[in-house]
């Protein structure tokens, strides 16, 4: 049977531990590698049609604090529609992430992306494959060609494939770049990211539009 001193020594070892991870996680400034924000929407973009601000986001799904930032994200978007874009990158870290991941690539072959992206984050991120496959129908997807793409795995290299991708840009995972710089916040409040766009905006007028 547990004792009192042993119940507290564990609590204070797991405080400790993770005060340390909290505070290596975030010691330095991260950045994305050169040239990896790009202006000209190569991937899955929203927003702005010619921003000055490009916010990187590279969530995993089963991860609260991710969603609680793609939430504040599409708030960004629409209060600043003419200056911020959303680039959106596949970054799975659990296991049915990935699949949900391929779910959202299927979507996009439907033109449907961003609904059932919304769908997911805005309101409530499916835990199995039939609140998926519900998911999906809600948003109108063709079932047959839906089922018939994840099935197949049509999608496993193309999300894969882009999580390397993250990687090798230097990105870590569940984080979110504002013009290739992280933003700490986690998740932070919409007043917080809002803050961050604005310093952003102010650097570039100052330095020019550049």
């Amino acid at each position: 049977m547990w004792t009192r001193e042993y119940v507290i020594t564990v609590l204070v070892i797991t405080i400790a531990t993770l005060t340390i991870g909290f505070f290596v996680w975030n010691s330095g400034t991260q950045q994305l590698s050169p040239g990896t924000y790009n202006f000209t929407c190569e991937g899955w973009c929203h927003g702005a049609e010619s921003p000055l601000v490009i916010i990187d986001a590279y969530p995993d799904f089963e991860c609260p604090i991710c969603v609680n930032k793609q939430k504040l994200i599409m708030q960004a978007l629409d209060i600043y529609p003419d200056e911020v874009r959303l680039d959106y990158h596949h970054y799975p870290y659990n296991d049915f992430s990935y699949k949900l991941a391929e779910a959202l690539e299927a979507a996009g072959e439907q033109g449907k992306f961003w609904e059932l992206h919304d769908k997911i984050f805005l309101q409530a991120v499916p835990g199995d494959m039939s609140d998926l496959l519900a998911a999906a129908e809600d948003v109108g997807l063709d079932m047959v060609l839906f089922n018939d793409s994840l099935n197949s795995g049509k999608f496993t290299d193309k999300v894969l494939a882009d999580r390397e991708q993250a990687i090798s840009d230097g990105a870590r995972p569940m984080s979110v770049y504002i013009n290739g710089n992280e933003y700490r916040k986690y998740p932070g409040t919409p007043a917080d990211l809002c803050s961050a766009i604005d310093e952003e905006l102010e650097r570039i007028e100052a330095n020019g539009g550049n």
